[in-house]
């Protein structure tokens, strides 16, 4: 109770203090959640009753911001207040793609602060941080009550300071703890533009800054030019950008005129259709577009567009399911709020938000609920049933490699990036073009990790302490221990198996960080897409013309 009457002491506040500003000129009420008006004469006369009563001075400029946030805390995730700073920071990235800060994309899912994108060569990449990562603290502080904004700030700042995370993981048991220091963060907007096996062009889009359509096209341009017979785009771990940047991407695919997208905003009536304009088309070539569950806004924007006229073929994951446009309203001393303003529509009119209006009350689906295809069916250009709300559900799910925990432990620890700079230090004759991981690499790396203290308990072996403490406790049954021994020695040789199990996950991680190492980035990629196994599948997608041409031509059984 005294937590509402809070806010509502808060919300008072901002009100009053957005009326003194002209925001509220000629309205002289405010609608309150349920059936109770509050005009704004009361809230005065609150506010003066604590200004005048209340045991302690008022902070009012502290009040003022705690009410703004708890507000907008009302509405969606993606309303913002920023301060100067932060709207300053959110210009240069839209328009520049270059910050201070960790080279991470973060936004708040199910009440967490989740990594959404990672960066390469960044400090954030260079520690072992991983999308999905939920970010549970930031120095000393609690991550569970702020907002992306609030966050950003925290997380970003001058070059060569540093800051401490703490990080909820999946598969981790125990929160794990990062020092990053800060540094200058420029995202490549393309960061890989190649030529895969069979005459396939392939194109990494990172995010929708102000010049990837041109980006895009150039790329586009330059695998024709190589004799490119098709073309995948990956958008995975895209969470979006400029609306006009998507509508200019889709076109590069799509013929001029066709509807890419529209947004509606709140009355339903300011209806706003976006096409294709004049320009670089890529005509009739075979095309995948690579999505995964981080892929949001104009990514989906751009994998809608590409679906509802059958272009395309849709490779991967549910996207993250964001169809929301902001707008950034620039208000007094350099602060701004962004907000929702509208939500858009793929071409067949889905709406492909996440939360969906079901009977009056909002339903969040789980991952699990998002398996199957939910929502109201609407038809592509051909016929092919295709769905709203959850995001775009792809014409083929092909779900990434899963990471066992002796990977993970690895990745978590840096053995592998440790590894690449101990391969450098020896002598190397490597050319890109034919580099591989031999069994002789491999074997020296499983050498380098177990000279440098390799810390990994699997959970057979942790779940065998905890049974081995409890017999030792209840009882001195000797049987019983010598049976647990005997356990022992068998997990602990099925636990030196997992290299064997896992070879492939091996060498793909320790080529990608060798072949960084020696060719940068662009050599990073040009070797993990021969071992990224959505990629390989969506080659044999587009390499098999009767499979692709089946995809698209519409199954009147759906």
């Amino acid at each position: 109770m005294i937590i509402r009457k809070r806010n509502l002491i808060l919300t008072g506040i901002t009100l009053i203090s957005l009326l003194g500003t002209g925001w509220l000129l000629n309205i002289h009420g405010v609608q309150a959640v349920g059936k109770q008006n509050y005009d704004l004469k009361l809230l005065e006369q609150i506010i003066e009753r604590i200004k005048a009563q209340y045991v302690d001075d008022l902070n009012e400029e502290d009040a003022i911001d705690a009410a703004i946030r708890g507000m907008l805390g009302t509405l969606d995730p993606y309303t913002e207040f920023l301060e100067k700073k932060q709207n300053d920071e959110m210009k240069m990235m839209q328009i520049q793609g270059k910050y201070g800060g960790l080279g991470i994309k973060i936004t708040k899912q199910d009440n967490a602060l989740v990594v959404v994108a990672l960066f390469d060569g960044t400090p954030a990449y260079e520690v072992g941080l991983q999308t999905g990562d939920r970010i549970v603290g930031i120095e000393d502080q609690t991550t569970a009550n702020i907002d992306v904004a609030q966050a950003a700030d925290l997380l970003r700042g001058k070059p060569g300071t540093s800051v401490t995370i703490s990080v909820s993981r999946d598969g981790e048991q125990d929160t794990i703890d990062y020092t990053l220091t800060r540094a200058i963060i420029t995202i490549p907007v393309v960061p890989y533009v190649g030529m895969l096996e069979g005459g396939i062009g392939y194109i990494k889009l990172n995010q929708f800054t102000e010049d990837a359509s041109h980006k895009v096209e150039q790329a586009l341009i330059k695998l024709g030019d190589q004799g490119a017979k098709g073309y995948i785009f990956d958008l995975r771990g895209n969470p979006g950008g400029l609306l006009e940047q998507a509508v200019g991407i889709a076109g590069k695919f799509l013929p001029k005129g066709n509807l890419v997208v529209y947004t509606m905003g709140r009355t339903g009536t300011n209806k706003r259709p976006y096409h294709v304009p004049d320009g670089f088309t890529l005509k009739n070539a075979p095309l995948v577009i690579l999505v995964d569950r981080f892929s949001a806004s104009a990514s989906e924007i751009v994998a809608g567009a590409i679906q509802d006229w059958d272009r395309g073929v849709v490779v991967g994951q549910s996207t993250f399911g964001k169809a929301s446009v902001q707008q950034i309203f620039p208000m007094n001393n350099g602060v701004a709020l962004k907000m929702t303003t509208a939500r858009y529509y793929t071409p067949s009119g889905r709406l492909i938000q996440k939360l969906i209006d079901i009977d009056n009350s909002i339903k969040n689906p789980s991952p699990e609920e998002m398996v199957q295809p939910k929502g109201d069916k609407y038809k592509t250009n051909i016929g092919r049933t295709v769905y709203g709300g959850g995001g775009i559900n792809p014409d083929i799910e092909i779900k990434p490699n899963k990471y066992p925990n002796f990977i993970r432990a690895l990745n978590n620890q840096s053995f592998f990036i440790k590894y690449a700079s101990h391969y450098l230090s020896k002598e190397y004759n490597e050319d890109q073009s034919t580099f591989v991981v031999t069994e002789e690499i491999l074997q020296d790396f499983l050498g380098f990790v177990e000279a440098h203290s390799f810390k990994y308990t699997s959970a057979a072996i942790q779940a065998l302490d905890e049974l081995e403490e409890i017999v030792e406790e209840q009882s001195a049954n000797t049987t019983a221990m010598e049976s647990i021994a005997g356990l022992r020695i068998q997990l602990n040789r099925d636990q030196k198996r997992a290299y064997l199990r896992n070879k492939e996950l091996l060498v793909a991680h320790i080529g990608s960080e060798i072949s960084a190492k020696l060719w940068g980035p662009t050599g990073r990629y040009a070797f993990a897409v021969k071992h990224d196994s959505q990629i390989i599948e969506s080659l044999k997608i587009i390499k098999d013309s009767q499979k692709y041409q089946s995809l698209l031509k519409n199954n009147q059984d759906q």
